[in-house]
């Protein structure tokens, strides 16, 4: 039986999906200006990396010096050169690290009757040292406002401002948005992606609100997916029978029907858009109907 996705999960993955749709023009320019470069030019690349095969050191020791030092001491042997040692060291060092979360020494000892000529040490663009952190809470609420990009605006949700400012900061990035969007569609996928980004705020039920009092064509309440969506998650808390399970299905049922939408308005197939959402071919189907 195909294990269920949890619901921190599905939550992960929209909330990946909106920040990929976005990448390109939000990201992008937050990233060179932290590091402090220009992207000239750039190239999407696979985000879904291939499984490794299992691995298995040939020995891997915790070890104490007589200076009272703890690390792991990772060895392997090798009879040839092989020219990929290196990244397989590096693979080594990433899933020990993960693991044992102590510092790590490698070593190969090389047993073949040539002159070793292995490539053993990285240059200094190649190591890791961690990674640099860009915290959106940190930002000046008004440096997203001020935008005329949308997904930029929307950032402003995710910042630091007071709590009796909430409900303001929601009117001004809806008018905002607004202001800088000339079709309808894509207000409506805007605010299905706001709506979504207020949960990481534990706002959505004031952003719905304050959606439904605002003059923007799109009223949540009367939205037949929306409404589905409840009452999908009202039939799995009766079922359950716990106030969790209904609120737990009410906010599951509105996203996946939400994710469905945006995947067959690009244009993604039945079983593409199932697979996406985490939901069977029939329901796809069933919100295909409709839409049409």
């Amino acid at each position: 039986m195909k294990e269920k996705p949890s619901k921190s999960k599905k939550q992960g993955n929209i909330y990946d999906r909106i920040f990929k749709e976005n990448a390109r023009e939000l990201f992008l320019p937050l990233v060179e200006k932290r590091l402090g470069i220009k992207i000239i030019a750039y190239e999407a690349l696979p985000e879904k990396l291939q499984k490794t095969t299992e691995r298995e050191a040939d020995f891997l020791y915790r070890v104490k010096t007589n200076e009272k030092e703890t690390f792991l001491l990772h060895i392997e042997f090798q009879n040839k050169n092989d020219p990929n040692m290196l990244s397989r060291m590096a693979e080594y060092h990433g899933l020990f690290y993960r693991k044992y979360n102590l510092p790590i020494r490698h070593v190969v000892i090389y047993l073949g009757k040539r002159k070793a000529t292995m490539k053993n040490t990285l240059v200094e663009a190649e190591i890791f040292r961690g990674f640099e952190t860009i915290n959106i809470y940190d930002f000046d609420t008004s440096e997203f406002l001020s935008s005329q990009i949308p997904s930029v605006i929307m950032l402003a949700l995710l910042t630091n401002f007071e709590e009796e400012r909430k409900e303001a900061i929601l009117r001004l990035i809806l008018k905002n948005i607004k202001q800088h969007v000339t079709h309808e569609r894509d207000i409506k996928k805007y605010i299905e992606q706001l709506l979504i980004l207020a949960r990481i705020r534990n706002l959505e039920k004031i952003t719905g609100k304050i959606i439904n009092d605002m003059p923007i064509t799109y009223d949540i309440e009367k939205d037949g997916f929306y409404i589905e969506g409840v009452q999908k998650g009202r039939e799995e808390g009766r079922e359950e029978g716990r106030e969790e399970g209904r609120e737990e299905g009410r906010e599951e049922g509105v996203e996946q029907t939400l994710l469905v939408i945006r995947c067959l308005q690009e244009g993604k197939t039945l079983a593409e858009t199932a697979k996406i959402a985490e939901c069977t071919l029939a329901e796809v189907k069933k919100i295909k109907r409709q839409i049409s």
